[in-house]
């Protein structure tokens, strides 16, 4: 699930291609993804649709209804690889991109059947976003960091309601 993960704040690994390529290296990834292949722009459209569609998922297991809209994945044809652990694979011309999504894929559809796919969240905090593994007991964790994100949002509500008590004036 590495690629919900792209993009926080103002740091993008998607932002363009040599950037994207750089983010595959460093996930150490298998090296014949790297060398010789196209991307085009449109393919780092789908892998930002891709995240887009895993961090939507992340944001319903954290209890916020969000619209997942995979309309950006339509031009992404995979097929089943059956050979040893079944998989998918893209199918049309080779890319990185391509590989990127389908391994994506594969891995989001193994984890949605496992029974620790709800703790797969992603923060509650609009400005990050960041999916993480809920390993709180009951399963109640909110945001990626207490000391971050949930404090902010836990101050930000104690001032709301303070302002709503106070009388206008």
């Amino acid at each position: 699930m590495a690629v919900a993960n792209t993009g926080h704040g103002e740091h993008d690994e998607l932002a363009d291609s040599s950037a994207m390529r750089a983010w595959w290296a460093g996930l150490d990834a298998p090296t014949d993804l790297e060398a010789g292949r196209s991307d085009a722009a449109e393919d780092l459209v789908t892998l930002r649709a891709l995240r887009a569609v895993v961090r939507g998922l992340a944001l319903r297991n954290n209890g916020i209804d969000v619209r997942v809209d995979a309309v950006g994945l339509d031009r992404l044809t995979l097929r089943p690889d059956l050979r040893g652990s079944p998989s998918l694979l893209a199918d049309g011309p080779n890319g990185l991109v391509r590989d990127v999504c389908a391994a994506t894929v594969t891995a989001l559809l193994r984890a949605t059947a496992r029974p620790g796919w709800p703790r797969l969240k992603a923060c509650r905090g609009t400005d990050c976003r960041w999916v993480f593994v809920d390993s709180s007991r009951n399963t109640s964790r909110r945001w990626c960091d207490m000391a971050a994100c949930g404090n902010r949002a836990k101050s930000a509500s104690f001032r709301a309601r303070r302002n709503a008590s106070e009388p206008a004036g």
